[in-house]
C-alpha cells in the first residue's frame, strides 16, 4: 500500500549553491547508473515497496520516455564519483502542475547527510530560472521525514488541494 504523499511548490529565486562536489547534467548513458542508485537510495525506506533492482531500471526507463512529463536533462543533475553516481536531481515538465517537476532526489545511503541532495536541487532551481520557469513542484511521501525536511528548508510549501 502506498503511504500518503504531499504536493508541494516552491516559487523560484537564485540560489548560487556552493559545494565540494563535481556536478554534470545527466545524460541519457545515465540511466543504468541511475537505476543502481535509485535502488540503494530508496531500499529499506519508507518509499521501498519491495522493488528489485528491475523495478528501478523500469523506473528510470519511464522517466527518461516521458512517464512524468518531458525529462528537463539540462535541469538535472548528478554527482559522480568513481564509478559511481553518488546523488541525483531529475526534473521534469508536468502538465498537471503546469510546471517543472522534481521526480527524484537520491543520494547512495553511505553519503546521504552531506547535504548532496540540497546542493543538486539548488543547481536544478537555477537552471529552471535561466530557462524561464518561476516555480518547482514535487510529491513527497508524508512519512519521509529527512527529505520533507529538506523541501521545507528550501522553501517549498503545500500545494493547494485541487479536487
Amino acid at each position: 500500500m502506498t503511504a500518503p504523499r504531499i504536493a508541494m511548490e516552491l516559487a523560484l529565486v537564485a540560489q548560487s549553491p556552493r559545494g565540494p562536489w563535481s556536478v554534470r547534467t545527466i545524460r541519457d548513458s545515465d540511466a543504468q547508473g541511475l537505476a543502481i542508485l535509485l535502488y540503494a537510495a530508496f531500499r529499506g525506506t519508507v518509499d521501498d515497496e519491495g522493488e528489485t533492482f528491475s523495478d528501478a531500471m523500469t523506473e528510470i526507463e519511464n522517466v527518461f520516455a516521458g512517464r512524468y512529463g518531458r525529462l528537463l536533462p539540462d535541469c538535472s543533475f548528478v554527482i559522480e564519483q568513481g564509478e559511481f553516481l553518488t546523488s541525483a536531481c531529475l526534473i521534469s515538465w508536468f502538465e498537471l502542475h503546469d510546471a517543472p517537476l522534481v521526480v527524484f532526489t537520491m543520494t547512495r545511503p553511505e553519503s546521504q547527510r552531506r547535504g548532496m541532495a540540497r546542493f543538486l536541487l539548488r543547481q536544478s532551481i537555477d537552471a529552471l530560472l535561466a530557462a524561464g520557469h518561476d516555480r518547482l513542484t514535487l510529491v513527497v511521501t508524508d512519512t519521509n521525514l529527512p527529505a520533507v525536511a529538506l523541501y521545507r528548508a528550501l522553501g517549498f510549501l503545500p500545494m493547494p488541494d485541487l479536487s
